[in-house]
Parts: structure tokens; C-alpha cells; sequence
């Protein structure tokens, strides 16, 4: 019963943890807006403006993807990772970030398509991956067989991990959604997927 019990509060810390962690970092940066704009901005219309922080911070987050998308601020934010890689301590916590961000919410170029079942290591073992891309012709001309790009994610890093070329007829189809399976892999199998959102 006790091992029942400190299995479930495990699993229930391992949701939590990251959860605490994603509204604590938003309402703190909301805050941090909010006491630095209200005041000034208030002032100079002459009436309180309520959700103001939420506004200047979709504000700001809309002006960084403008930025960011002209050649300009491209050098800019270029620039400003060049010397973030020089922090040790930062540079071991942005990278990650942006690299799993990137991977999931990215172009149809660069992020993972679909989530299949692969024998890896070996054949009766089944693992988690992600196709990247399909129709390799010269792979395809020398196997003579069409193959899948698959990334192999790891526990609980999953920006690091393995890329094969599975024949297409040997992968498992999975209705599972990528940001689901991330979520599978980070955990170790704890945080499972409801047949809900399936």
C-alpha cells in the first residue's frame, strides 16, 4: 500500500514539478512587465488599464517575431547567442530550451512529423520515434525498399538521441500527437497519454 502510495505522489510530483515551473516563469514575467509599464503608461493615458501586462507581453513577444524575421534582427539575435554560448550556466539552460522548441514547433522543414513505433535496438523492443522526412531516392535505389527518416529521442533529454532509416513497411503508425510523446520520453513512460487525446 505505502509503495501503491509513493509511486502515485512520484508520479504526481514529476507532472506538477514542470507545470509549477511553466506558470511560475509566466506570471513572474508578467509581473516584471507590468511593474516596469503600468505606471508610466497609465500616467500618460490618465486611466487604469486592467490586463496591461498580458498586452505589453503579447506586445513584446510580437515585436521579438518581428525582429526575428527580418535580416537585421536575424544578426541581432545571432549576436546576442554568440555571447550567451560564452555563460556556462545559460548556455546549459537556453540551448536545450530553444533546440527542444525548435524541434517541436518548428518549420514543416525541421520539426517532427509524425510519431511512430520502431525495433530499435533490436528486433521485439519497441521505441518512440519521430520522422523527420521521407523518399530518400539513392538510399531507396540501393536497399530496394523506400525509407523513413527517424529520430530516436532519448530519456530525458529528447534533443539528443539517434537518426535511422527504417524501410517504411517496418514502423508503426501511432495516432499519438508529437508533443504527447515528448512528454512519454522526458518522463520515462510516467507520463502516459489519455485515450482522449489520442
Amino acid at each position: 500500500m505505502w509503495k501503491e502510495i509513493r509511486k502515485t505522489f512520484l508520479t504526481g510530483l514529476l507532472v506538477m514539478i514542470p507545470l509549477i515551473i511553466t506558470v511560475y516563469t509566466i506570471l513572474w514575467f508578467l509581473n516584471k512587465v507590468d511593474s516596469i509599464f503600468r505606471r508610466p503608461i497609465e500616467e500618460l493615458l490618465g486611466f487604469t488599464v486592467y490586463g496591461l501586462g498580458i498586452i505589453i507581453t503579447i506586445g513584446i513577444v510580437l515585436l521579438a517575431g518581428i525582429i526575428a524575421t527580418n535580416y537585421a534582427g536575424h544578426k541581432l539575435f545571432g549576436t546576442t547567442e554568440y555571447f550567451l554560448k560564452r555563460i556556462p550556466l545559460v548556455r546549459s539552460i537556453y540551448f536545450p530550451i530553444k533546440q527542444l522548441t525548435e524541434t517541436i514547433y518548428g518549420s514543416a522543414n525541421t520539426a517532427f512529423r509524425r510519431v511512430v513505433l520502431v525495433q530499435y535496438p533490436s528486433l521485439g523492443i519497441y521505441t518512440i520515434g519521430f520522422i523527420t522526412s521521407e523518399g530518400i531516392e539513392e538510399v531507396a535505389d540501393k536497399t530496394g525498399k523506400p525509407v523513413v527518416c527517424v529520430f530516436i529521442p532519448t530519456t530525458p533529454n529528447p534533443t539528443s538521441g539517434m537518426f535511422v532509416m527504417v524501410p517504411s513497411e517496418d514502423l508503426i503508425a501511432l495516432d499519438m500527437g508529437v508533443e504527447d510523446a515528448i512528454k512519454l520520453v522526458v518522463s520515462g513512460g510516467i507520463a502516459k497519454p489519455s485515450n482522449k487525446d489520442l
